[in-house]
């Protein structure tokens, strides 16, 4: 007899029901003898040791502004990082089942390895257990177990028991008695047995062989996304006439991987390797804060050395790496006296391209009109100039004493290279570029091209403003006639320095000429 219409369950009372039943999980690791069928057993979760047994925690730089439009953890994220993490279990002789359930959701569990550190160990097999993401994963666990299932029959509530054949199209049970039932509709059920063949949380299992008994360590390796660093540095230009800066240079570490390090020993690499990316299901995760956590930490700077082909700085001390928080730690000893040079700076630069062959084309010049006069602070990553360390890249906040210059964005920086941060515009000088003559001679192999820069001064004091052009159209090339001497900065910018008088203007001039040889057909 067919009663009152009830909705099916929904995953939220699957959910709720389930929890009902949950036994207390022990405080401690377990391990029990590997037996069938029972796949989905999963033992509590070990405890890493402390002190020695810190993870270890490798970070690349790269995606760090891309990590931070990131909502939540999942699969396939920005960053990337290198976990070993410490397991100890206590385990019998003979075959063993352990778990763990410190399961990033950001984690490649298909690169996850397991590897004992104890001898007489031998790791047999490797599982990835998800959570459930809906009731039809509830219900296929279900599947073969009994379960008590709750219903109105006319207008009385009942619970029938029974083993769960089947779940298309309502509820298959096979009962006590030898009788099947199809429940159609029902308000809620629960498994009255083998509750704990559903995992409450994702887990990665493992079956191993242990020669004897006793307590035996492993170390769980594993790449992850959701988390990535950048540099962070504050230069600060001293008074007097001599140009003198100080340098700070911090790393700013964000986690979004979905999971908290309590203590890590961290390692945070200048580079970002390649990296093969597939589109795959995520982990279920829930609702997270990411509300940045930039607590300044007072531990001793980093040790730099070489990784493959970046940079590594290995901090000396263990850090907190909480989710969703940014962790500020220094990562070299402050240089308070760093020689520099600061300039005006016109440049009409146009991409880093190198050409195949001469380009012809007339607009192939570079910026013309008006353009910034940008104020410049240079330095050279010298010893000699009081740095000479390679620097990762990040951002660069310039201040003159207590004046705020600007910022600037510095890429990845080699000892020895030049450090050049614009800072601004500045606000007093002006530029006006224009191209005064321009010829091509096929029969000679030349083209000729002349400029005209005029750069203006409404400040009280005279200025110098060095003026960088780009010499775009062939690696050959010569400057044939200047208001002003040029250098050759490199292979494709010559380099003028233009005094420009008080309240005054003065125009820059010069001509340039390229050649190319016979066997090239521009």
């Amino acid at each position: 007899m067919h009663g009152l219409s009830t909705q099916r369950l929904s995953l939220i009372a699957i959910a709720c029901t389930l929890m009902a039943c949950k036994p207390p999980e022990s405080p401690a690791p377990t391990a029990t003898s590997a037996a069938p069928p029972a796949p989905l057993a999963t033992p509590a979760d070990p405890k890493p040791d402390t002190g020695a047994g810190v993870t270890a925690l490798t970070i690349y730089s790269g995606d760090y502004d891309a990590l931070a439009q990131i909502e939540r953890p999942g699969t396939d994220m920005p960053g990337y990082a290198l976990v070993e993490q410490p397991l100890h279990y206590a385990l019998k002789a003979g075959p063993n089942t352990i778990a763990t359930t410190r399961v990033a959701p950001a984690m490649d569990v298909e690169a996850a390895l397991l590897r004992a550190h104890t001898s007489g160990i031998v790791i047999e097999g490797q599982r990835y257990l998800p959570a459930p993401s809906g009731s039809q994963d509830v219900l296929a666990t279900a599947i073969g177990r009994k379960i008590a299932v709750e219903h109105t029959s006319g207008n009385a509530k009942q619970t029938d028991s029974g083993v769960l054949l089947a779940a298309d199209g309502g509820l298959t049970l096979a009962l006590a008695d030898g009788r099947t039932k199809l429940i159609r509709e029902y308000d809620s059920f629960s498994m009255v047995d083998g509750d704990d063949a559903l995992p409450r949380q994702a887990a990665l299992q493992w079956t191993v062989r242990a020669q004897r008994a006793g307590d035996a360590a492993f170390v769980l390796a594993y790449p992850m996304g959701g988390m990535a660093w950048r540099a962070e540095y504050l230069a600060t230009l001293a008074k007097g006439d001599a140009c003198q800066l100080a340098l700070d240079g911090a790393a700013l570490v964000s986690n979004r991987a979905g999971i908290t390090f309590d203590a890590a020993k961290l390692t945070l690499v200048a580079g970002a390797p390649n990296r093969v990316r597939r589109a795959r299901d995520g982990f279920a995760a829930g609702n997270h804060s990411y509300a940045g956590d930039a607590a300044q930490t007072a531990a001793p700077v980093p040790v730099e050395r070489s990784s493959g082909e970046y940079h590594a700085y290995e901090l000396p001390r263990a850090t907190r790496v909480a989710q969703g928080s940014t962790e500020r730690v220094p990562l070299f000893a402050p240089r308070p006296t760093i020689a520099c040079e600061r300039a005006y700076v016109v440049d009409a630069d146009i991409p880093q391209w190198l050409p195949p062959q001469p380009v012809l084309e007339p607009s192939f010049r570079g910026q013309t009109g008006a353009l910034p006069v940008n104020a410049t602070v240079s330095l050279a990553n010298t010893a000699s100039a009081g740095l000479g360390q390679p620097l990762p890249a990040g951002r660069v906040r310039v201040f003159d004493g207590s004046d705020f210059l600007g910022e600037s964005a510095l890429e990845h920086t080699a000892q020895g290279a030049e450090i050049r941060l614009e800072v601004g515009k500045a606000f007093d000088l002006g530029a006006q570029r224009e191209n005064t003559a321009f010829h091509i001679d096929r029969a000679g192999r030349t083209v000729t091209e002349s400029f005209a820069i005029k750069l203006s001064n409404a400040k009280p004091t005279p200025v110098t403003v060095r003026v960088i052009e780009p010499l775009p159209r062939w690696s050959d090339w010569q400057v044939t006639a200047s208001s002003v001497p040029a250098t050759k900065k490199d292979a494709r910018h010559a380099q003028f320095d233009v005094a420009v008088p008080a309240a005054g203007e003065t125009t820059l001039t010069y001509t340039v000429r390229y050649r190319w040889a016979k066997d090239l057909k521009p």
